[in-house]
């Protein structure tokens, strides 16, 4: 018995599905052999399931930076808080999100790592800092932080939800 759960958890996994169990299966059977698909099983085989980008994981991934670096910017006479931010609301997406979404979660920290340098240093670009550069030094940085911070919180989630 404790194979077949075992063998049902491992097939749900390998499918996508959260639940660990499948919950549409239809088993009949005739003789020894057994007959039937489950929904879970049908969906990921027609829909394109696991698709590499997803604009709303993209928007959460941006609520979640974003909020961070508001979190991040909130700390009065700590420069560069905002940063740390990024890296938090990576955690905090990576520790929520069901699914793994480093594309997203490195493409809002990016973003919004060099949005954010670009405009709080606009008073220097005006009188000739290179802003091009300066976006692309922050946009790297909030990347690599974001995508640090997806993985801890994926790897915190993974610790909590496994069995012992």
């Amino acid at each position: 018995m404790a194979e077949r759960t075992e063998e049902r958890t491992r097939d749900a996994d390998a499918s996508g599905s959260d639940l660990g169990v499948d919950v549409g299966a239809t088993e009949s059977t005739d003789g020894d052999v057994a007959v039937g698909k489950s929904r879970t099983a049908e969906a990921s085989t027609t829909d394109d399931g696991g698709s590499y980008f997803s604009l709303r994981a993209l928007l959460f991934a941006f609520g979640a930076v974003g909020g961070g670096m508001v979190l991040g910017g909130l700390i009065p006479l700590v420069p560069a808080t905002e940063l740390v931010g990024v890296l938090l609301g990576g955690f905090v997406y990576g520790l929520l999100a069901s699914e793994r979404r480093y594309l997203e979660v490195g493409l809002a920290g990016g973003v919004s790592g060099g949005v954010v340098a670009v405009l709080s240093l606009l008073p220097q670009l005006a009188a000739g800092l290179n802003g091009p550069r300066l976006f692309a030094i922050a946009g790297g940085i909030g990347l690599v932080l974001a995508l640090v911070g997806h993985y801890f919180g994926r790897d915190l989630r993974s610790g909590l939800t496994r069995e012992l």
